[in-house]
């Protein structure tokens, strides 16, 4: 999506950088970010910013590829009792996944769980078969050799897009959440 902009826009130059969301709407809010990637639960309490829709959702289970749950087509939450289970850490985490993450804690038995605090570090420890995580589905990443995505029956709809200003009046900024969302449409 992002080479397809830098095709239309060469001259333009794209810093990105990953941060925890609380971080990402204050970059926003205070001007040192022009655009941030997230869900749209999470903007709910930003009055001035306009959203950009990308991707609709569910959460997955994130498992290694030889873990006894890999094979399955859907995860019911008391299919994680007995697991360790490594959570995103709230500062990582936009509102659903929280939800989730405490009915996960509180409903499930027997689990031994760690917190995590960056979405690579934990694809790496799942990859090292340290554990299971819980992710929506248009951020986990699925390598069928290493990890696998199991969808997880969980009733939450989740939506993922790209939030700038409402005052926002640069035209390579408003070009870049609408070429994201063309890009988004045509996947």
């Amino acid at each position: 999506m992002i080479k397809a902009f830098h095709r239309e826009y060469p001259n333009c130059k794209i810093f990105l950088e990953g941060f925890d969301h609380n971080r990402l709407k204050h970059h926003l809010i205070d001007h040192d970010s022009d655009v941030i990637f997230t869900t749209h639960d999470d903007i709910t309490d930003l009055a001035e910013v306009k959203y950009y829709h990308l991707f609709s959702g569910h959460f997955m289970a994130i498992v290694p590829a030889d873990h006894h749950l890999s094979d399955r087509e859907e995860l019911e939450l008391d299919d994680l009792a007995g697991e360790k289970i490594l959570l995103m850490d709230n500062n990582w985490c936009p509102p659903e996944q929280l939800k989730l993450q405490e009915t996960i804690r509180k409903k499930v038995d027997d689990l031994d769980i760690s917190h995590v605090n960056d979405v690579e570090i934990v694809s790496l420890m799942v990859k090292a078969g340290l554990g299971i995580t819980v992710m929506p589905s248009f951020v986990a990443i699925e390598k069928a050799d290493v990890i696998k995505a199991v969808k997880l029956n969980y009733p939450a709809l989740l939506d993922y897009g790209l939030v700038c200003r409402k005052d926002e009046a640069d035209p390579l900024v408003i070009a870049f959440c609408q070429v994201m969302q063309e890009q988004a449409e045509g996947m």
